[in-house]
């Protein structure tokens, strides 16, 4: 294996910072990293923490060869950060990573619009982030998110429905599928752009690495839209981190009694703009104006009247958005058993939906 190679590999799994191997290349022979051990480490800038990672792997002989033999088994490539085709935008992060392992292609010809927002997502959310996604793909940009569940994954469904190209940057190793049902996601994202990851092949989700990642959807992006996120969301540390490097970030205003809105709601009071038309946003983003065709449809009328109490849960809904169940026995004075009644066969109709546990939304769609 090429030495340089091997001593990129290795400080990337350890999370060593960029500098250090800019440093390394630029004053010695890379086998140095392994020849020379800790004082040379310490004089790279490298963190105790990962100076204990870089022993341990080293300590693993042939891991550099065995983890190159994981990439090309899977299809996918490591990516250097001295290497032609690496975001060159990412280095405007105070910690880019060394490299990223990709499985499919990246275009830095078109500029990356970022959607992101929460996994528990309103119906309202989930439609809004789709709409983003396809007008991002009419206007040539590529869809930037996470590959979560709830907005993350809605963007880039959207995106794909228009024949976009996204790319969708994990919190695991590339190989790893997460949530596992966007197993079929995954793959039409892999081949309509890439899956993105600074992490070793087989690097499973500990819940640390998501916030983690989210500084490279920042790095990649030109512009970043939060659709959906309580004030405590792992949204919200994207967005600040956007604001740090001077990304601009746009945010769907939503209800001040929601709790998914309340984090964009203070974005915006911060000095994000408010994406209040998503036409509109395109165009200014793109100069495209006036043909994106997005239709938002009511939901289809029932096969059978409603009770009196149907119409009241339903326009309760309609009139006041995402509500639980608690609220809609407040606000209809139905008891449980009456109000559950009620949800049960407008579920059924396809009137309301589920949007979250014990949360409940009329149902609407995005035309196809």
């Amino acid at each position: 294996m090429d030495e340089f190679l091997k001593a990129k590999l290795l400080l990337n799994a350890c999370k060593a910072p960029l500098s250090a191997w800019e440093t390394l290349k630029g004053r010695s022979a890379p086998e140095a990293l392994w020849i020379k051990g800790e004082g040379l480490w310490r004089e790279l800038g490298i963190r105790p923490s990962s100076r204990a990672k870089l022993v341990e792997l080293l300590a693993e002989r042939g891991w550099p060869e065995r983890e190159m033999d994981r990439v090309d088994s899977f299809g996918a490539r490591f990516l250097a950060a001295d290497e032609e085709g690496y975001p060159v935008r990412l280095k405007d992060l105070p910690s880019p990573p060394i490299g990223l392992y990709v499985k499919g292609e990246l275009d830095e010809r078109k500029p990356y619009l970022a959607i992101v927002g929460t996994r528990q997502c309103s119906r309202y959310g989930q439609m809004i982030a789709e709409a983003l996604g396809r007008a991002a793909a009419y206007a040539g940009f590529q869809v930037l998110s996470g590959g979560a569940r709830g907005i993350d994954g809605a963007g880039h469904r959207g995106c794909l429905a228009n024949a976009g190209t996204t790319v969708a940057v994990l919190g695991t190793g590339v190989d790893r599928v997460y949530p596992a049902e966007h197993r079929p996601l995954f793959h039409q994202i892999a081949e309509k752009g890439a899956l993105v990851s600074e992490y070793p092949m087989g690097t499973g989700g500990e819940p640390w690495r998501f916030p983690e990642r989210n500084r490279i959807i920042v790095g990649m992006c030109s512009r970043l839209v939060v659709v959906e996120t309580a004030e405590d969301g792992g949204a919200m540390i994207t967005a600040r981190l956007a604001l740090d490097i001077g990304r601009e970030i746009w945010c769907v205003p939503g209800r001040v009694t929601e709790n998914v809105a309340k984090g964009t709601n203070v974005l915006i009071r911060d000095g994000a703009h408010p994406l209040i038309d998503v036409e509109d946003f395109i165009g200014k983003i793109s100069g495209r104006y006036g043909q994106l065709l997005l239709n938002f449809p009511e939901a289809p009328p029932p096969s059978s009247p409603l009770s009196k109490e149907e119409k009241l849960v339903l326009e309760l809904l309609r009139r006041r958005g995402d509500r639980t169940l608690d609220d809609l026995m407040a606000e209809s004075e139905l008891d449980f058993v009456s109000l559950q009644t009620c949800l049960l066969s407008l579920c059924a109709s396809g009137l309301v939906h589920e949007s979250g546990p014990g949360r409940y939304q009329e149902a609407c769609s995005l035309a196809p």
